[in-house]
């Protein structure tokens, strides 16, 4: 079979994978008068920023709230028509959460004098679920987020679990402040402190950078909306249903080969895959050295949810507060409020990270959903019968993902990270786990940026 063939070396650049990066980077290209080719795999735009529709209204499956120091999501936001909506009213229902450990609920005021809680004597009022990211705050090196690649703080580069028996912690302490939320990783042995403290001096940035009295923004009509109608802001169209299966970088040009047999070619490519799904990509020259180790090593954090319609207020009958962390299959159960009443809650949420997650996803949706549900009416007796499974997501069964976001392990980040965004021959690389300053949405955008930015000054 002849296989289509759409050759534009006017073009110059095809961007792969329409998230947050892609689009931006294309809108950076187009700005500086270039034509711009763009991939996407899915029939959507956004990546990992998708707003499902699900009871009670939108659902944010990947990119949640808009930290108010976004500065770059909120001016893209500002600039499309995008109406965001404060959530500093409703994200202090957040801090109104109890502690499950072992089926015992714990509330907040009873945590400090528990006994299970085995925190140091001046951080028994500390919570399990933000223990890490506390005492990361107070005992960070880094002054500004930059640093974190400085070869002088590459000495931090080793587990969560050794910096924190550094300090004193027990085996126990450890399991409590890092086990019961694991953000990165599968557990303390599994990540680099020096991520825990860049993530903290991003937060210290993000606070300075924000309005006062604001904690930050989502989108009226789903936070998905700001990459769609930055879409819709590009010149060309984007191709979605565009599978990716390789690129060839040659001395004067980029070959990019679709799964449906079609061939785009131009000067250079942007590629913007999350790192899972760029092993299954064929490059041809394959990448090599540090940046080869870096592809085959770095994974991304796995993250499965599922969403909850209730047909009762049970909290009320039970008295505890709707959301609750818990260390059983259930994760972290948060009161969603996507309504216009930010006291009202609209369903409930699952988040399962690390090995929960991963456990989880060996079973199919609904089997893994029905579990997270009996590990809720186990905890909550008042709840059963009254939560309906409506929706289920996995980021790490996602093949357009392959995880939600990167994560580094002890010795990655000074060893691998400096080789990581460099080109490979006319191939220049985006996405969030390529961030140097930000974390997240913001990360993404910034790293699309970068990438243009590269391109343009060639």
């Amino acid at each position: 079979m002849t296989q289509a063939i759409t050759k534009d070396y006017r073009s110059e650049v095809i961007v792969i994978g329409a998230g947050l990066a892609g689009i931006n980077a294309a809108l950076k290209l187009e700005a500086a008068g270039l034509k711009v080719c763009m991939l996407e795999a899915q029939n959507r735009v956004g990546g990992r920023v998708h707003s499902m529709s699900q009871h009670g209204g939108k659902q944010e499956v990947g990119g949640t709230y808009i930290g108010a120091g976004y500065r770059r999501i909120i001016d893209a936001a500002k600039r499309y028509d995008v109406k965001l909506v404060d959530v500093t009213p409703m994200l202090k229902f957040f801090r109104e959460q109890e502690l499950v450990l072992n089926g015992e609920i714990i509330r907040q005021s009873e945590w400090p004098d528990h006994p299970g809680n085995s925190f140091p004597t001046n951080d028994k009022n500390l919570f399990p679920w933000n223990y890490h990211r506390v005492v990361a705050e107070r005992e960070n090196p880094l002054s500004t987020p930059v640093d974190w690649l400085g070869p002088s703080f590459s000495e931090y580069d080793i587990s969560v679990h050794e910096w924190l028996k550094r300090l004193g912690l027990s085996e126990s302490a450890i399991a409590l402040g890092y086990g019961i939320n694991v953000s990165y990783g599968k557990n303390a042995h599994d990540v680099s402190a020096l991520l825990l403290f860049f993530r903290a001096a991003f937060s210290v940035m993000q606070r300075s950078l924000a309005p006062a009295g604001s904690l930050g923004y989502t989108a009226k009509e789903g936070v998905q909306r700001i990459p769609e109608a930055m879409a819709d802001a590009l010149r060309q169209d984007i191709h979605c249903n565009k599978e990716v299966t390789g690129v060839e970088s040659a001395p004067d040009g980029c070959k990019v080969r679709c799964s449906d047999g079609s061939v785009y070619a131009a000067k250079r490519v942007v590629c913007s895959l999350p790192l899972g799904v760029l092993r299954n990509i064929g490059l041809d020259p394959p990448l090599s050295g540090l940046q080869a180790e870096a592809l085959e090593n770095i994974e991304s954090q796995a993250i499965t949810q599922f969403y909850f319609a209730h047909r009762s207020k049970f909290w009320e009958k039970d008295g505890f507060a709707p959301s609750m962390f818990t260390d059983g299959p259930a994760g972290m159960v948060s009161a969603t409020r996507s309504g216009e009443d930010p006291a009202e809650v609209t369903g409930l949420t699952a988040w399962a990270m690390g090995l929960k997650a991963e456990k989880l996803d060996t079973l199919p949706a609904k089997e893994a959903g029905r579990l997270a549900l009996q590990a809720i009416e186990a905890i909550r007796p008042a709840s059963r019968g009254q939560l309906e499974l409506v929706g289920a997501h996995s980021w790490g069964t996602d093949p357009f993902a392959q995880g939600g976001w990167a994560y580094f392990k002890p010795g990655q980040i000074a060893r691998l990270t400096p080789a990581m965004s460099e080109p490979h021959g006319l191939i220049h690389f985006c996405g969030e786990h390529l961030a140097t300053d930000n974390r997240g949405m913001e990360g993404a955008m910034e790293s699309g940026e970068r990438a243009a930015l590269e391109i343009i000054n060639a």
